[in-house]
């Protein structure tokens, strides 16, 4: 299986280049790790990646960012990737945002600053297993459903 991409979307430099090292270190081997530091931005770098037939997998993003705020863009990522694991970072905890988020944006984690960089690599490696599980469930599913009219046809 090729590489899938992980995105780490945050305004805050020092923060960004931590989280994608981290990520980096832990899913370099089996992902390739883009960063964003706007929403706007990352919407712009998944729109690439997917018109090059190349799968986004995962995205953490923070939530208080200048311009669209972390919930409404997992949303709108959402509506594009519904699969795509979804993480909602933050330093400021908003019972408001991670709801909204769980509801519109398909949230799979919701993780406070300052994360544990070992249980977050857990977690994802638990949520990447899952994705690509299902991500061979559904190519077993076409390529069944392909014999299925061959055999029809005959």
């Amino acid at each position: 299986m090729s590489k899938g991409y992980i995105i780490c979307v945050d305004d805050e430099v020092s923060v960004l280049e931590t989280l994608a090292e981290q990520l980096l270190a832990r899913f370099g081997e089996s992902h390739i790790i883009e960063t964003a530091s706007s929403a706007e931005e990352a919407l712009s770098l998944i729109d690439e990646i997917i018109s090059s037939n190349d799968i986004v997998e995962l995205i953490v993003s923070d939530q208080v960012m200048p311009g669209m705020k972390g919930d409404r863009f997992l949303e709108q990522v959402h509506h594009r990737l519904p699969d795509a694991i979804k993480i909602l970072l933050t330093g400021q905890a908003g019972l408001d945002s991670a709801i909204y988020a769980i509801n519109n944006g398909g949230l799979s984690r919701y993780v406070e600053k300052p994360w544990n960089i070992d249980e977050l690599s857990k977690d994802i490696k638990d949520l990447l297993d899952k994705f690509r599980q299902n991500l061979e469930n559904q190519h077993l599913i076409q390529a069944l459903n392909r014999r299925i009219i061959e055999l029809e046809s005959q």
